[in-house]
């Protein structure tokens, strides 16, 4: 699905009206209409008597909640609406939704009436939902008065927000600063995708968010300048490698860890955790041979190779044979977690990864021994996908992590490399293709910033990689959204008492979400 900007959404608006494809009106009653689809898929109960508050602006997103207010009131709600306009001097067609709303007596207020202010707090405390829709992505500046007000009276009420398109307040760009907008349970986006809804700060302001498809048409879509997509359920769940039903364990995939030292033991465990979980018919874990015990009393399923290390309990140069004789056995390889940084360690990877066939996961350690060398990962034997975090990118880049998060798309861009896929951790997680197209990975949970978080990632994209060692990128997305969404869930249970290895736990759970057999949609 594209991801776009405020400023590529109005110009498909635009081309799409100008064009005489769709008309303004039209567009407004697609969009008013879906979001009242979604407000009533998410209702607890039957629509008849339940009280709904919409905030509507003078804009086309009051138009919206023009349209939203006639079909929740002729689906029996109780509406009161609040017109953030003290002459009703409205949009066009916004003030067309209005004419064709009159007619069913709907309660209307305006905001600068006397008395508002108080009516306004009274009706927050009484109603059961608050609809935002007062200011769509057109706004650029921060909020000011009257509607900083309304804006902070519907946060502090505690009811629940569906905000329409963008929270009030948000560009839908990726504002780099926060600044005060309406803080919603509930973002019904319409048309695309909006960056700012995804990106800190304005997704910790959208909530769940929901995309209302209203039809614009692909000649227009297609014209678009821009190349980011967003990887959601619905991308997620079309990427999973089919297996056949009657297959044996290996018809269906044998992976190669190669992970831990005898400093960061627990890094094998959790990549050979997250590698398990991810639906591989045969894990291979290639470890220092002290952590041999380690390993398989903590996952038995996993079968467990022991190598040559030196007096730091770091992998030896000679441990290079059994790495050769325990790929030939594999379709895909992921290493990296907890190797540690040293010499013989380094250059032993540098040498197996230039003559390795496979298509590998390089994590961590792995791709700390390519500091500053990043050209060197893309003349390999085998297709390659990285996961670094910002630093270890900066490092790879030979750049400083101020100056990656200044341009990341940049910096990402110019990553390129045909036979690489680059999957940027953070919040949230980018993926860049040989493709040329930039991938933002939807969920995740602020209670993953842990420390082996990505070990359990490195593990689960390897499996999928072994799964389908021909699509890198395919597997990276799908990868990417488990990870996150078994990261949210365990989030959800344990919040601050998360740990790394929660993750593997919740992993079949985020499996059974792509399924569509676990998913809990926020309500009202």
């Amino acid at each position: 699905m594209r991801l776009v900007s405020s400023e590529q959404m109005r110009a498909i608006d635009r081309a799409t009206i100008d064009g005489g494809l769709v008309p303004g009106p039209e567009l407004m009653e697609r969009a008013g209409q879906g979001v009242f689809g979604v407000i009533r898929r998410r209702s607890r109960a039957p629509l008849a008597g339940r009280r709904v508050l919409i905030a509507c602006g003078k804009g086309n997103n009051g138009g919206d909640g023009f349209v939203i207010a006639r079909e929740l009131i002729q689906a029996g709600a109780q509406v009161t609406i609040y017109v953030l306009a003290g002459d009703l001097n409205l949009s066009p067609d916004a003030k067309g939704a209005l004419h064709k709303l009159i007619p069913l007596h709907p309660t209307l207020r305006k905001f600068g009436d006397n008395g508002a202010q108080a009516a306004f707090a009274a009706d927050l405390a009484d109603c059961e939902l608050v609809v935002d829709a007062l200011f769509g992505t057109g706004i650029a500046d921060a909020l000011r008065e009257p509607a900083l007000g309304i804006v902070r009276a519907i946060n502090a009420s505690g009811r629940p927000v569906l905000a329409v398109d963008v929270p009030s307040g948000l560009s839908g760009n990726l504002d780099p600063e926060p600044r005060e907008t309406v803080r919603a349970q509930l973002t019904a986006t319409i048309g695309l995708p909006k960056l700012g809804l995804y990106y800190y700060p304005g997704r910790a302001a959208a909530g769940d968010v929901e995309v209302v498809d209203i039809g614009f048409p692909e000649s227009v879509l297609a014209e678009l300048d821009g190349a980011r997509r967003l990887v959601d359920r619905a991308v997620a769940a079309a990427l999973v490698p089919q297996q056949d039903p009657a297959g044996h364990k290996y018809r269906r995939g044998a992976l190669l860890i190669v992970a831990g030292s005898r400093r960061y033991g627990g890094a094998a465990l959790l990549t050979a955790g997250g590698a398990l979980r991810g639906g591989v018919g045969m894990v291979y874990a290639a470890v220092p041979a002290s952590l041999v015990p380690l390993l398989q009393a903590h996952w038995p399923s996993a079968i467990a190779i022991g190598l040559a290390e030196d007096r730091d309990g770091r992998l030896a140069g000679s441990a290079l044979p059994l790495l050769r004789e325990a790929a030939s056995r594999v379709q895909a390889v992921a290493l990296g977690p907890g190797l540690d940084r040293g010499e013989e360690t380094s250059a032993l990877l540098r040498a197996w990864l230039a003559e390795l066939p496979l298509p590998a996961v390089i994590d961590a350690d792995a791709l700390a021994a390519f500091a500053g060398d990043y050209a060197a990962l893309s003349t390999q034997a085998g297709p390659r996908l990285l996961t670094p975090h910002s630093g270890e990118l900066a490092a790879l880049l030979g750049t400083s992590t101020a100056a990656l998060e200044t341009d990341r798309e940049g910096q990402l861009r110019a990553a390129r490399r045909e036979g690489l896929v680059l999957l940027h951790k953070g919040a949230p997680s980018e993926i860049m293709g040989p493709d040329g197209l930039l991938y933002t990975v939807a969920g995740g949970h602020p209670a993953m910033a842990r420390g082996g978080t990505g070990d359990v990632l490195t593990g689960l994209l390897g499996a999928l990689l072994a799964q389908a060692p021909d699509r890198p990128l395919d597997m990276a997305c799908l990868g990417a959204w488990l990870h996150a969404e078994a990261g949210r869930l365990a989030a959800e249970r344990l919040d601050r008492g998360l740990c790394a290895g929660d993750l593997s736990d919740w992993l079949p759970e985020a499996w059974r979400e792509l399924a569509g057999e676990a998913r809990v949609l926020w309500q009202w």
